[in-house]
């Protein structure tokens, strides 16, 4: 799946039809009345332990780079920090990143 951002709110959709709910803000970043990126942020939360974050960041040449933030998964949290791609499927989403040429990478996954 090539990563975009109607593929991340399709995520956040299967997200929520798995009891997160979720509160999404789009905000432009502008320095001195040029558009640096515009950005697309989903705040995500099931319960007292899972929250989470994912962004897209489209930048004014139209590069996109996609983020997560694990603000709490039970006792791990994480800073926001550039994913390389994820995957939802019926009971999870696989987050990746660090993907090395050979196709090993770190992987977060979160069941669903």
């Amino acid at each position: 799946m090539e990563m975009s951002l109607a593929y991340l709110q399709e995520t956040v959709a299967a997200m929520t039809d798995h009891g997160f709910s979720v509160v999404p803000l789009a905000d432009v970043f502008e320095k001195d009345g040029v558009v640096i990126y515009r950005r697309n942020r989903y705040e995500l939360s099931r319960g007292a332990d899972e929250d989470l974050v994912m962004e897209c960041l489209e930048y004014s040449g139209g590069t996109r780079t996609y983020w997560l933030e694990i603000r709490r998964i039970h006792t791990i949290r994480a800073h926001l920090f550039e994913i390389d791609s994820w995957k939802h499927r019926a009971n999870q989403v696989e987050f990746r990143y660090y993907a090395r040429l050979d196709g090993v990478a770190l992987t977060f996954v979160l069941e669903l």
